[in-house]
């Protein structure tokens, strides 16, 4: 199973350079490998020792792999749209069985592109005044005050518990317990998640540094 859906998502990347054109992916796509992403993490914590053991190495493998065959996918996708947007801009032949193919929040970014273009080509060609209809200059500032839009507090993470550690010794790749994973080498100073940190410190492999509290 694990086989097959990376094998999913490379045959998609290649199936996408291969036609060097925006092509159909299955709409279930990200949401999919996110939540295979997820099932492997699970995976991995219910390992006795996933640190030590191979079964732990061989799943950070693969959470690699989809992690970055989904990456391609979007980045490819994107240059492809953007692509799309700037022959709209320039006039050029637009093909609208293409465009179909964007994703429902893909069409979104596409709009919001052409529609910064435009704005910014207003300003700079034919002078501010002519910004979106005549807004002005003004209208370009506005981003400034999206930062104290919405309550911090649901957009900002709570710090989890941490510990700057020294690596006394060349050590596997692991993953956190913030989800993130860690390839590191004798003599690395990095803060890991606190918890993690005691472990590699037990086992002589860390040198507790310093505790953020």
């Amino acid at each position: 199973m694990a086989a097959d859906f990376l094998e999913k998502l490379r045959q998609t990347l290649l199936n996408m350079h291969h036609t060097g054109r925006l092509s159909d992916i299955d709409p279930r796509l990200y949401e999919e490998a996110r939540a295979y992403v997820d099932k492997l993490k699970a995976d991995y914590y219910s390992l006795e020792k996933p640190l030590e053991s191979r079964a732990g190495s061989l799943i950070i493998e693969e959470i690699g792999s989809v992690s970055d065959t989904v990456q391609e996918i979007f980045s490819l996708r994107t240059r492809q749209i953007l692509d799309l947007a700037f022959q709209q801009i320039e006039g050029q032949y637009f093909d609208r069985e293409e465009a179909r193919k964007m994703l429902p929040v893909e069409r979104a970014m596409y709009a919001q592109v052409i529609e910064a273009i435009e704005g910014c080509r207003e300003v700079l060609v034919h002078g501010e005044e002519y910004l979106l209809g005549g807004s002005g200059i003004d209208a370009v500032d506005e981003p400034d005050d999206v930062a104290a839009v919405g309550d911090p507090a649901e957009t900002t993470p709570v710090a989890s518990p941490c510990a700057l550690v020294r690596i006394c010794s060349d050590i596997e790749p692991f993953m956190g317990v913030d989800g993130r994973v860690y390839a590191l080498m004798r003599g690395d100073i990095v803060t890991l998640p606190e918890s993690n940190a005691d472990v590699l410190c037990e086992r002589d492999i860390a040198l507790n540094i310093r505790l953020s509290k």
